[in-house]
């Protein structure tokens, strides 16, 4: 059944779902699954190209049936980097290899390209969207990394938004809102465990913030008690929140910013 909610505030929760591509369609559409038994949720899809290079999307069109009935139903598809993985030269400094090597599992595509090598990935990408009649508004870096060059590379795209881990921002001006993301890393138990306790404590401070971000992964669906988390968090931001895509969501936000500014004029 649809999820409506008339929440004077306008607060919104946005739900998306990481490394859509062929190699992990079989838990991406166990994931879908169990969000559709929710309700009607739009669900913004962030689909890799050519996922650890193995093979272009366009290639298996059982899948793209797939993406093509979720559009169908009112889901929105993002692009999620291009190869999603990290193959720049090794990281020079102690955080750096943090960040790329132990957080993200060598994952972080965009983490340290080139210019030349950012902008020739993204236009990859969108050429492929569009070779597919894929309507695109975001791009996601894999891990929401994204470099100093890998910025400026996406400020050359009509796209209308990208997220970080603490928030979205609103192109081509790179607006932004903070809203941390709630997610999972379910590679090892006290991972688990620590996603937990980080997921409520982001969930509060998000208490305020117009729009609560929640991000899936395709390996969430292996694990019962991340499930049964996710469905309780989700449940109980439907009960105070509107569902939309992130796409939609920064549409609404440039409506009112041109709302407001209109009759700041007259």
């Amino acid at each position: 059944m649809p999820i409506t909610n008339d929440a004077p505030n306008s607060s919104h929760v946005c739900i998306s779902v990481h490394d859509v591509a062929p190699a992990t369609w079989t838990d991406c559409s166990r994931l879908l699954t169990q969000l559709d038994s929710i309700g009607t949720i739009p669900i913004t899809l962030l689909v890799v190209p050519d996922y650890h290079r193995q093979g272009s999307i366009d290639r298996y069109p059982a899948f793209l049936d797939k993406i093509e009935s979720r559009l169908v139903r009112g889901d929105e598809v993002a692009l999620h980097g291009y190869y999603h993985l990290d193959d720049a030269p090794a990281p020079r400094g102690p955080i750096s290899w943090i960040k790329r090597r132990v957080l993200t599992q060598c994952e972080g595509e965009f983490a340290a390209l080139s210019l030349s090598e950012s902008i020739r990935r993204i236009e990859y990408g969108v050429e492929l969207m569009k070779k597919l009649g894929w309507p695109i508004s975001g791009f996601v870096p894999p891990a929401w990394l994204l470099d100093r060059a890998s910025r400026i590379a996406l400020s050359r795209f009509p796209f209308t938004y990208t997220t970080s881990m603490n928030g979205i921002y609103r192109l081509p001006a790179w607006d932004f809102t903070f809203s941390p993301s709630l997610t999972y890393s379910v590679r090892s138990s006290w991972r688990r465990l620590a996603s937990f306790h980080l997921n409520k404590a982001r969930m509060k401070v998000c208490s305020r913030s117009p729009v609560l971000r929640i991000s899936m992964h395709p390996t969430d669906v292996h694990h019962n008690d991340v499930m049964a988390q996710w469905k309780l968090l989700i449940h109980t931001a439907l009960s105070t929140r509107v569902p939309t895509t992130k796409a939609e969501w920064v549409l609404q936000q440039q409506y009112r910013f041109d709302k407001q500014f209109f009759q700041s004029r007259t």
